[in-house]
């Protein structure tokens, strides 16, 4: 009889030193309350202007990385007006991957910078995706995009 309570207090105690430990080491749920921007999840569109997303990733310095992730984005943004003109069958004269490249180009020339940055924010705990991620939302008048690709005509 002394054993039957011997094992069940040997089975009692492991299961208890099981379901303690298993609680000490389960990781915490991320807040609910973390406010992450919605136009990551869903790019704005209207009638006036094109928009896009760039990103970048931890760099030595954090201006190097907000920098980065602004090109990025206009890369992403001159993408978008390239796709914009052949969705509407425009004529370019010069090769797609060209004409693409020149575009990019001029929305990150600083002297023809019409994009504009309208949000920024920075994801420390990694609760839209990897940790200590830089993202920017950009913007260009749809008037003005059509100003930059006459001139690249």
């Amino acid at each position: 009889m002394k054993q039957c309570y011997l094992r069940i207090f040997i089975l009692s105690t492991i299961l208890f030193i099981f379901l303690v430990s298993g609680c000490e080491i389960s990781p915490e749920p991320k807040s609910k309350s973390v406010n992450i921007p919605e136009w990551l999840n869903s790019t704005p569109h209207d009638n006036q202007f094109f928009y896009a997303i760039g990103l970048s990733g931890q760099t030595r310095k954090v201006k190097d990385a907000w920098n980065q992730a602004i090109y990025r984005a206009r890369a992403e943004l001159g993408q978008t007006v390239v796709t914009h003109v052949r969705s509407h069958n425009l004529v370019v004269s010069s090769n797609e991957n060209e004409y693409s490249q020149q575009l990019i180009e001029a929305l990150s020339d600083t002297e023809l910078n019409f994009t504009e940055v309208i949000e920024r924010w920075y994801d420390r705990e990694g609760d839209y995706g990897p940790s200590n991620y830089y993202y920017v939302l950009v913007r260009l008048e749809k008037k003005r995009a059509e100003m930059i690709l006459k001139k690249l005509k």
